[in-house]
């Protein structure tokens, strides 16, 4: 099937208590029998440092660091490799840039890491948030909590094409490919596929605020209107999937559609939730022209409310700006 995982890459952002994360990584790793590297991230010593600390101490720190670190890792790697072979890396420096070098340079088809621990952290610049935006995989973010398997898995496709044709194509390829991956995590964890687009006929700060007013007759042949448009639409995408699978898959997937009239920043999270998501598959970049766009903020406004695992998706064309 299109889109098997093949080099994977678990980012580790320090060394306290990553052995559960490590694990749904070698996990997922297995499922996918895909080549693994653990690589421990760290950011290098403040720009500053250099100011109160002589140039040979401050040299001598950093290197400390680095030994330090690849000891700590190779240590560990004898436990994680009696589950599954694993690679090992030390990188010293800006994160970001690091992780992107490496996905960039070695053919990495998913990077796996936990999600940030600290409200401040995920809502500020976190990593978590910069590699959705910016790196040129596939990002899964595993939640805090890990499980050793999955029972739902969440597609969630924005299905409104109501724009230029170019763009209106990039969402198209970009749903399809959402929805192989999710398809294929379901697949590999035995899982339930549930397929999820939610749309607003008319936003709802608009009517909230007074600033249209609404028929409501009209407001609900509009709604019909809109569903029976995103339905077929579905269809289609899931059509094609099936074309795409090997015989009597989708019919083993069973994927449940959920087409939900509300608000998407709000009720894709809350629809998740309803449906006990594992894992939410979504994509992040919606314009290949603007690097690290977020879909109207509608992806990471999501991403916040979440308390699963998510995986971030970039359209075909993407190319990262780091």
């Amino acid at each position: 099937m299109k889109g098997h995982y093949k080099n994977i890459l678990c980012v580790l952002s320090d060394s306290h208590r990553q052995d559960e994360t490590v694990a749904q990584a070698i996990h997922i790793a297995k499922t996918h029998q895909a080549e693994i590297t653990i690589m421990l991230a760290l950011e290098a010593l403040p720009p500053n440092a250099n100011m109160v600390m002589e140039s040979f101490s401050y040299i001598e720190s950093q290197q400390n660091m680095e030994t330090q670190a690849q000891q700590w890792l190779s240590e560990q790697s004898k436990s994680w490799s009696q589950q599954y072979p694993v690679n090992t890396a030390v990188a010293i420096g800006d994160p970001l840039i690091n992780v992107v070098s490496r996905v960039v340079n070695h053919d990495v088809d998913l990077v796996i890491k936990r999600a940030e621990e600290s409200f401040l952290d995920r809502l500020f610049g976190s990593l978590d948030m910069r590699l959705l935006r910016k790196c040129p995989c596939p990002v899964w973010i595993v939640d805090r909590k890990p499980k050793s398997q999955y029972k739902n898995v969440v597609a969630a496709l924005d299905l409104n094409y109501h724009y230029p044709e170019h763009e209106a194509e990039v969402r198209r390829e970009l749903n399809r490919d959402v929805l192989r991956h999710a398809s294929q995590i379901a697949l590999l964890e035995f899982a339930q596929l549930h397929v999820l687009h939610v749309f607003d006929a008319i936003p709802e700060n608009m009517t909230r605020d007074g600033f249209v007013t609404v028929d409501n007759e009209n407001m609900e042949d509009n709604v019909a209107s809109f569903f029976a448009e995103r339905d077929a639409e579905l269809t289609r995408l899931l059509d094609e999937l099936e074309s795409d699978l090997d015989d009597h898959v989708l019919e083993y997937l069973k994927p449940q559609k959920h087409i939900v009239h509300g608000h998407p920043r709000r009720d894709i999270a809350a629809t998740s939730t309803s449906v006990n998501a594992d894992v939410v598959v979504m994509g992040t970049v919606a314009r290949v022209g603007i690097p690290g766009f977020i879909i109207g903020n509608t992806a990471e406004e999501t991403m916040h409310q979440l308390q699963c695992a998510v995986v971030g998706i970039k359209p075909a064309g993407f190319k990262t700006p780091v």
